[in-house]
């Protein structure tokens, strides 16, 4: 975990084989992109997509990203931008 600490957002939970995340899922992401493991709200785990932690500091230094998880969704963040 990011020193930053954590958030609560909306997710979207999918039960998929191994054989798809692996040879499909993973390999198709950006490698700033890992598989993280995430707490799920009923205190259960995850595995989630999530920015490498190498990553988070050079990123908000260059202004590339910002953090949005005051919103605690996706979608709010689109509707916010409107």
């Amino acid at each position: 975990m990011h020193e930053s600490g954590s958030a609560s957002v909306v997710g979207e939970l999918y039960d998929l084989p191994l054989k798809i995340l692996r040879d499909h899922l993973v390999p198709a992401e950006p490698a700033e992109l890992e598989i993280g493991v995430i707490e799920l709200e009923d205190g259960s785990a995850a595995l989630a997509t999530v920015l490498r932690d190498a990553m988070v500091d050079p990123l908000i230094r260059s202004g590339d990203i910002r953090d949005i998880s005051y919103l605690g969704d996706w979608r709010e963040f689109l509707h916010s931008e409107g």
